[in-house]
């Protein structure tokens, strides 16, 4: 009985250690962003390992990445469609449509263990960003969400050229 008992509280202290180092890791990272609630948002999600390594991480971040950015890319498009042209939202969507595959060819490096080469991609990525200026209006908003999207997008950005520079040195 005492020997299930001892086992039991030994797997949950090392869970417990595990656990953290995993949110010690996981401040480190964003705590070098300018979100850190968003940060940890993105590498609470989807971690299938108890203690994630590096790699483990930036997976976490290139796949989300992708797809935030892919969402953001149909959310502008649709509001071209609807809204109508304009020379600001025009070049916002020419700018999301790069910062998309950008974040698309991660994954691909990321899937061939091409590590360093994500970092480089993450400076077009936000040069893209900079390019999408949020001073068009958005119609049924009072704040233009672009203004919110292009933050996640940085900091997305950053966080693939922080975990990539650890995974990759």
């Amino acid at each position: 009985m005492y020997r299930i008992l001892f086992i039991f509280l030994a797997i949950t202290l090392v869970c417990s250690i595990a656990e953290a180092n995993t949110q010690q890791t996981v401040d480190a990272i964003c705590k070098q962003t300018i979100d850190i609630k968003f940060c940890s948002g993105v590498l609470g999600k989807n971690q299938e390992a108890t203690s994630p390594s590096m790699k483990d991480f930036l997976k976490v971040t290139v796949t989300e990445a992708e797809r935030i950015s892919a969402d953001t890319y149909s959310f502008i498009s649709k509001i071209l469609i609807n809204a109508g042209s304009g020379p600001g939202l025009q070049k916002c969507v020419e700018a999301y449509a790069r910062v998309n595959a950008s974040f698309t060819n991660a994954v691909s490096l990321f899937n061939e263990e091409r590590y360093a080469e994500i970092i480089g991609l993450m400076d077009e990525v936000s040069y893209g960003v900079g390019i999408c200026k949020t001073d068009f209006n958005v119609p049924g908003y009072n704040i233009n969400p672009m203004i919110g999207k292009n933050r996640e997008t940085n900091v997305l950005a950053a966080m693939e050229k922080i975990i990539g520079h650890m995974v990759s040195s």
